[in-house]
Formats: structure tokens, C-alpha cells, sequence
């Protein structure tokens, strides 16, 4: 995967004083905790989101992606605000051609406006990579992150349900 990103994008990550970086394995942990807390979060916000989030994506799944270098963590002043992966494939998707999608995206609790980073970077990598779409998976339920991510250009494409997740397939043309 090429990982230049467009000037706009760098200016803002350096502005903001956020760097991006493929997580290593020793870092596991730190990011696992990312999605307690906002799982916590979650609970206490009274949000039907990820009650079992880490059941369906064990530590071992991580490891996978990590070891694989398709997790990404975004940094400020040293410390992790998200986590993220992109990756070529996705089981929702028939059609898994001329795409990246993001998955397991998460961000540290009282981070503001890092969410639409990740999916300005994510966008930004698409299309240096030359793929057609950006895509993801979200809770068909959720409708705040529903409404969130149309307005950053995800249109959807289908609803779904399989064992466990009621989903909402999004993609966003990159060209």
C-alpha cells in the first residue's frame, strides 16, 4: 500500500500535531484498550453498540491484522486517539475489486473531530492507491453513525443481517 498522503491532509495532521503509524504487535494492548474504553463509553451513554464487540473480534483477530500491517493508530503528542483497519477485503461485499474498506475503527473517548480524520486519510489512501471506493460497515440501528457517515459522502448500498450484526453496507466513490 503506497502511504503518501495528500499535502491537505499532512497540513492538517501537523497542525493538529497528530501523527499516523502502523501498529506493532507490542502495541497490542494499548489498542485493545481503546475499545474498552469505548465500549464503557458506549454503556454509559446508554448506546446498543458493541456490548460484545471484543466476544466477535478476539485479540487474535488484531494480532491477524497487525501482523498482516493493516492496522493504523493516529497519535498526539505521543499518545493513541484511534485506531483503524484498511483493508482489501471484507466478507459483507460480494464484489471486493477496486475497493478499501475501513474496519474496526475506533477513537479515544473526549477526541474530537478524529473520526472524519481517519476517514479524510483513509479516503486519501484509496485514491493514491487507485481504487474506485472507500467502504464500511456500520449498525443498520445506530442511526446517529448512519447520518454521520452519509454526511461524509458513504451512501448505502445495502442493509444485511448475519448471525449476530444488523449492518449497513456504505461506500463513498473516491474517482
Amino acid at each position: 500500500m503506497n502511504f503518501k498522503l495528500d499535502k491537505e491532509v499532512k497540513e492538517k495532521m501537523i497542525s493538529s500535531k497528530i501523527t499516523i503509524n502502523k501498529v506493532n504487535i507490542e502495541e497490542i494492548d494499548e489498542i485493545l484498550k481503546l475499545y474498552l474504553e469505548r465500549i464503557e463509553w458506549f454503556k454509559g451513554e446508554n448506546i446498543m453498540q458493541w456490548r460484545k464487540y471484543l466476544e466477535h473480534h478476539p485479540k487474535s483477530e488484531f494480532e491477524d491484522v497487525i501482523i498482516n500491517s493493516n492496522y493504523f493508530c493516529l497519535r498526539k503528542e505521543g499518545k493513541t486517539i484511534a485506531g483503524f483497519e484498511i483493508t482489501e477485503n471484507n466478507k459483507y461485499w460480494e464484489d471486493n475489486k477496486d475497493a478499501y474498506y475501513i474496519k474496526k475503527l475506533v477513537t479515544k473517548v473526549g477526541s474530537k473531530n478524529i473520526g472524519k480524520l481517519i476517514i479524510e486519510i483513509s479516503k486519501d489512501l484509496a485514491k493514491i492507491n487507485n481504487k474506485k471506493y472507500l467502504r464500511l460497515d456500520c449498525l443498520s440501528t445506530n442511526k446517529k453513525l448512519n447520518e454521520i457517515y452519509e454526511k461524509y459522502g458513504f451512501e448505502l448500498v445495502k442493509i444485511g443481517k448475519d448471525d449476530y450484526y444488523n449492518y449497513s453496507l456504505r461506500e463513498c466513490n473516491i474517482q
